[in-house]
């Protein structure tokens, strides 16, 4: 089982730099591990979302672009903006039969992004996902 780069951000603020595996959406708890190798099993009602990462570092100065209407699917998805409560936003492509009731994956479109890949807790979000065809929440 590869481990990959996280950061679990929580609802409370609270940011860990962790690994994890890539898991099943509706999973609860999230299987991970801290950076020094210890077993974190993570219950998604805590967590905003969990940020599947190239860097831990990232690049806190890149300007991710939000024009879903200007974007494009690398597959067969749908394009979605999703808005989470604090006011983050991300743009990028679920599935057209992903659960978004449940934890859910959204693939990261922006090669520049320092996400690739993120899996969230539809709690963490202001409505669901919305894309170009649907008013925005």
């Amino acid at each position: 089982m590869e481990l990959r780069k996280v950061v679990l951000r929580y609802l409370d603020g609270q940011v860990v730099r962790a690994y994890a595996p890539l898991f099943e959406e509706g999973s609860d708890p999230i299987p991970a591990a801290d950076i020094s190798g210890v077993p974190l099993f993570v219950p998604l009602s805590g967590l905003k979302a969990v940020f599947f990462v190239r860097t831990f570092t990232g690049n806190p100065d890149y300007d991710v672009p939000m024009a879903i209407e200007t974007s494009t699917t690398k597959g067969s998805g749908r394009l979605v903006m999703v808005r989470f409560r604090d006011g983050e936003r991300v743009l990028g492509e679920i599935h057209e039969k992903t659960d978004t009731d449940k934890g859910f994956y959204l693939t990261v479109l922006d090669p520049e992004d320092n996400n690739l890949l993120v899996y969230i807790n539809p709690a963490s979000l202001v409505g669901p996902p919305s894309s170009r065809d649907e008013p925005a929440s």
